[in-house]
């Protein structure tokens, strides 16, 4: 059965030209592709935890995963090799959650009420029919109860038992309350929790912000500014690198795509211009108050001080 299975080729595992490389990002990539190779394994499986701050790239790394793992279509039949769901509201049991995942595989749940298990089954079987190999689980705070409790005690027996029974393993992407996964029960010692989720998941990655006048933070300007073909910076333009790590600060990679990447930036002929376009970028997408390309709002020696306690609170976090 195993020699049946589809074989990750190599080129896939490598970090992507359209992946920022940013250590948090190279990691979390890692941990996705460790958990699709998983599906070769048969069981046990062993899923794995994405979280950080909003902006921060989860969904970024996770979509640029999928795209490189398309449908395959056939005269009879849909491989689906990674199945990605971004949850988009609260959801509080686990039966919505399992109509909302049927739904989005192409197949109408059953309605009204349920017989115990048969919900499950067809998330199973469909898993199965569609050669799903690793499951994306987006915003997956959205079904966690803020508290423990039996809710979130029975949302959890769930994800374990996909584990145990499913061919393909989850990655699980989320804010920091996600964190409740692995740590359920070890603030609330009044819920017993013997089927430990944590014990079926790999080592978290928190996606970490970028530290400022760093090699790292030059490369993540100049792979936008590849986007959009114009020269890379060097570490000789820290002022203008300090002006954008300053807006990077607002939204993370969220802001960054925002300067760079949904407006027209063609016909850029020298940073003076770029700096325009930027600043006009941030009027328009940006929610500070005081606008880092603008040399009135934001004097040089108030970027100078800005970055060095921004570098400061990075050096400790």
């Amino acid at each position: 059965m195993v020699a049946n299975l589809r074989v990750i080729s190599p080129e896939k595992n490598v970090l992507p030209s359209s992946l920022v490389k940013h250590d948090s990002l190279t990691q979390a990539w890692d941990r996705i592709r460790r958990a699709h190779a998983m599906h070769t394994r048969g069981t046990p499986k062993k899923g794995v935890l994405i979280y950080g701050g909003s902006g921060s790239g989860k969904t970024f790394v996770a979509k640029q995963y999928e795209k490189l793992h398309s449908s395959i279509v056939t005269d009879t039949k849909t491989i689906r090799p990674i199945f990605y769901f971004r949850f988009k509201e609260a959801q509080k049991s686990t039966p919505d959650i399992l109509k909302l995942l049927i739904k989005a595989l192409g197949t109408t749940p059953p309605k009204g009420k349920t017989e115990p298990g048969e919900l499950y089954e067809q998330f199973i079987l469909l898993v199965q029919s569609l050669g799903v190999e690793l499951i994306i689980l987006d915003e997956i705070q959205q079904v966690l109860p803020k508290s423990d409790g039996i809710t979130a005690l029975n949302t959890l027996k769930y994800f374990c038992a996909l584990l145990d029974e499913l061919s393909a393993s989850i990655v699980f992407i989320g804010s920091t309350r996600a964190m409740s996964l692995i740590t359920f029960g070890q603030n609330d010692k009044t819920i017993e929790d013997n089927e430990q989720l944590s014990r079926r998941m790999m080592r978290p990655i928190e996606l970490l912000d970028i530290i400022p006048s760093t090699e790292e933070w030059v490369a993540c300007v100049n792979w936008f500014l590849s986007q959009i073909n114009f020269p890379h910076l060097t570490a000789s333009d820290s002022n203008l690198l300090d002006r954008i790590y300053i807006a990077y600060t607002e939204r993370k990679f969220a802001t960054l795509e925002s300067l760079f990447l949904l407006e027209n930036m063609d016909s850029i002929q020298n940073k003076e211009i770029l700096i325009k376009r930027l600043k006009r970028n941030f009027d328009i997408y940006c929610k500070g108050k005081y606008n880092p390309f603008s040399q009135k709002q934001y004097p040089d020696e108030d970027v100078k001080s800005t970055i060095d306690k921004h570098y400061k609170q990075c050096e400790e976090d």
